[in-house]
């Protein structure tokens, strides 16, 4: 048996692992015990600084019915209010999910969505804690702000809207991504495949464009953003398009670009990317210099067109909608076409392309060298 040390253990150091899980914890309520080997590779490493934050009762292992996950210890509650309140007193007082953690597994499936959502922003260089973002959910502040950097805010934080927060009472929403030109809508699958309430999301919708209306310095059109663990949710997404009609707001009515991509490094990479959109733009430049320019007057979803007048889809961040529209379009014309996409999408992609559609890929290692990302 490890004896207990009788001294009272200090706060970790910001720049430290011990620290990231800890405040991770802190502000997701419990934490999948899986999501630590997306914040370090080293699993002896990972391993050594569970060991040290259980062992001085800074964190503990909650496990039932086959969900497990990590919860604050009563000391490590106590310690980052006393030392940090700013950062974590909205988390840890109160009656919320966050502090007054349930059992039930459907509110600790919400838990672990969200927590995981919150690796894949922080990994991607998005802002988390709630001192380093500009307030734009707090009733009491006002805007317009400017967002120099990705922010990230969770589905809690955004229901300080007041009488806003009956309008995303049920969504599905995980959290919103606001970058220095767009807003994204977050929503993390999981493991599952999602599955959406048309009129509540359509609410959701509307409440998030009108808070960014008054409290951001830009007035762009929201776009959404579906995590998954696996790429084939995405080509299972697109095989039942045809049939379930719950998939409408994914397709058609929710927003006008809702891109997929998935919780791990190469999820985490296309999300800057998506933060960044000079390089999307260097990019696309690069894939249309062997090219022809779109057709202008063309109603077919496409970024180029080959010297034989195919289209070209440009899918490497995959957009549902747009690609909905071009497999469509091209097996409904009986014309051919081709889908650029990334090697790691490529085996999800195929078997929704036959004969009609090819697939052009890029090297993804080589890709993130020549970007740095």
């Amino acid at each position: 048996m490890i004896p207990i040390s009788s001294q009272s253990p200090t706060l970790p150091s910001h720049n430290s692992l011990n620290y990231e899980l800890l405040s991770l914890t802190a502000i997701c309520g419990e934490v999948p015990c899986a999501c630590s080997s997306h914040l370090t590779a080293s699993e002896s490493y990972r391993k050594k600084v569970v060991t040290s934050l259980t062992h001085d009762k800074l964190l503990r292992i909650f496990s039932r019915q086959h969900l497990r996950g990590y919860r604050l210890g009563v000391r490590g509650k106590r310690l980052l209010l006393q030392q940090e309140p700013a950062r974590f007193e909205f988390y840890l007082s109160g009656c919320s999910d966050t502090n007054a953690i349930k059992s039930e597994v459907s509110r600790r499936i919400r838990l672990h969505r969200i927590a995981q959502t919150y690796v894949t922003m922080l990994n991607a260089g998005a802002l988390i804690y709630r001192e380093e973002k500009p307030p734009i959910f707090s009733p009491s502040a006002r805007g317009p702000f400017c967002i120099e950097q990705p922010c990230f805010y969770d589905s809690r934080e955004m229901k300080e809207a007041e009488l806003e927060t009956l309008k995303i009472r049920g969504s599905r929403m995980a959290g919103t991504l606001f970058t220095s030109s767009r807003v994204f809508a977050v929503y993390n699958s999981m493991e599952f495949l999602p599955v959406f309430e048309p009129q509540v999301e359509q609410r959701a919708k509307a409440m998030l464009e009108q808070i960014y209306r008054k409290k951001v310095s830009f007035n762009p059109k929201t776009s959404g953003l579906l995590l998954s663990d696996s790429v084939d949710t995405l080509r299972t997404l697109l095989e039942r398009s045809q049939t379930h009609k719950r998939d409408h707001f994914l397709l058609h009515d929710g927003y006008e670009h809702f891109y997929f991509l998935t919780n791990d490094s190469y999820g985490e990479a296309l999300l800057q990317m998506l933060c960044l959109p000079e390089i999307v733009e260097q990019v696309n430049a690069i894939l249309r210099q062997e090219l022809q320019p779109p057709s202008s007057g063309s109603h077919f979803e496409h970024d180029a067109l080959t010297d034989s007048g195919a289209p070209v889809l440009f899918s490497y961040l995959p957009d549902i909608p747009r690609l909905f529209r071009f497999i469509s379009a091209i097996n409904f014309l009986k014309y051919s076409g081709i889908i650029v996409c990334f090697d790691f999408q490529a085996d999800a992609l195929r078997p929704l392309c036959g004969d009609s559609i090819e697939l052009q890929i890029i090297n993804f290692r080589e890709f993130q060298e020549t970007f740095n990302l």
